[in-house]
């Protein structure tokens, strides 16, 4: 009877060690199995005081950060942790080192390496003040935008924990669920389309709502068009179902579309071993394919908020809550946070587009000499307006190839028309071969 009671007492108080905890009384949540004991094992603090100031002495508040993982998660996951250090997931090399090889600077062994420039006083400034302040929202020490859909934990936390509406919901860590992906992989990126989403444009003629004064949602902070989601994800399939551990923490070589559909192997015409091995899945597959040509990114020392204000929603919080303030009566003051460092410079990233699209579909070859679908990701413009209206920089973009290859996550019948024309594109690669 007792040893029932006791079960009973384990289950609802979450573990023996989590009885134990006064963080309890105020800290009503529930934890996983294995992560059944004191709070104080990773938040530190004090669970025997009665006192908010006391209990709450030497307390680590994100546990689950960089700065702090080692010393909470890696006491259990010291593993785990060494080998996502090195990753590209984690590192974001493969995405920082094709923009800044693109504008001719330096490789980086990962983003943290990116230099902070106190003030511009150079082109590369203007890029590195560009990708710590504007671009690099999706790394491990940052929570997130302050959208309710795009914040999230820091560290293990951001995938493990499961956050909703800009809050942390559980405490009960698991498997990442496709919504704690899409807390990053949101917008015109792979990520999003594999939901069937596709951005609206900037300008508000374009968000125009079909109810007047009915706005909608922007659980992204980015007004969207449903289109045709992925057949994989109307099959229920989450991302890590693809995408796992393997690849994602430990760096190693991701599955590909043969691990699961290797009866297709040697079907005549499209799918024999040479057209595989020449042509990427999604050449033929894609539906839809997101393009955004032309990111204008103009730093502004001293913006003008009323030429700027049809272009008030730029996909960045603390950009719009600068409108907001604008909007308000009152006089701005034009600084953004470096997300990796915390700290606020002076000036403002404002984005435009050249064409935003979803229909064209643009083919090239990837770095082992593939047929693949391509993406402007390079076709990058920067400016700089100085206070006095000086601009020291006025469209610097790469000059070399704005294309790169991508596989867009929106998988469908195979487009045989468009196979047709890959097949004619291979025999005149081969033709044309030296």
């Amino acid at each position: 009877m007792w040893l029932l009671v006791l079960i009973f007492f384990v289950l609802q108080t979450g573990g023996l060690g989590w009885a134990s905890s006064g963080c309890i009384k105020c800290h009503p949540v529930k934890l996983d199995t294995a992560h059944s004991f004191p709070c104080v094992r990773c938040h530190s603090g004090n669970d025997k005081a009665s006192r908010k100031e006391t209990a709450h002495q030497g307390l680590v508040s994100k546990p689950a950060h960089p700065s702090n993982w080692m010393a909470a998660c890696g006491k259990c996951h010291g593993q785990e942790i060494a080998s996502l250090e090195h990753s590209r997931h984690y590192t974001l090399s493969g995405v920082v080192n094709n923009v800044l090889m693109a504008f001719g600077l330096p490789q980086v062994k990962d983003f943290i390496e990116i230099p902070e420039p106190d003030r511009i006083k150079t082109k590369s400034d203007l890029l590195y003040d560009l990708m710590r302040r504007r671009c690099l929202k999706c790394h491990l020490f940052y929570e997130g935008e302050d959208y309710p859909e795009a914040r999230r934990g820091t560290g293990c936390a951001a995938c493990h924990l499961p956050y909703a509406g800009g809050e942390l919901v559980d405490h009960r860590f698991g498997k990442p669920s496709p919504r704690n992906c899409l807390h990053c992989h949101y917008g015109n990126r792979v990520g999003w389309d594999y939901y069937g989403f596709f951005a609206h444009d900037l300008p508000y003629a374009f968000r125009t709502p079909l109810v007047e004064g009915d706005l909608p949602a922007r659980p992204w902070g980015i007004e969207f068009h449903e289109m045709t989601p992925d057949v994989h994800a109307q099959k229920g399939m989450g991302c890590v179902d693809c995408h796992g551990k393997e690849e994602l923490m430990e760096g190693r070589t991701r599955k590909d579309c043969l691990s699961c559909h290797e009866k297709i192997l040697g079907r005549k015409p499209f799918h024999t071993r040479e057209v595989l091995g020449r042509v990427r899945c999604s050449v033929c597959h894609a539906v839809w394919m997101a393009r955004d040509e032309g990111l204008y990114l103009t730093l502004y020392e001293d913006p003008d908020w009323e030429e700027w204000s049809e272009f008030f929603v730029q996909e960045d919080a603390e950009v719009e809550d600068l409108f907001l303030t604008y909007f308000q009566g009152k006089t701005p003051v034009p600084k953004m946070k470096d997300t990796i460092s915390g700290q606020s410079r002076a000036g403002v990233w404002f984005l435009t587009l050249k064409r935003r699209s979803f229909e064209e579909v643009v083919l090239g070859f990837d770095s082992r000499g593939r047929l693949s679908l391509m993406r402007p990701i390079l076709d990058i413009h920067l400016s700089y307006v100085k206070a006095d209206g000086e601009v020291p920089v006025d469209d610097w973009h790469p000059k070399g190839p704005v294309e790169l290859p991508v596989s867009p996550h929106t998988i469908g019948p195979g487009d045989t028309f468009r196979s047709f024309e890959i097949l004619k594109k291979i025999r005149l690669r081969e033709d044309h071969k030296p």
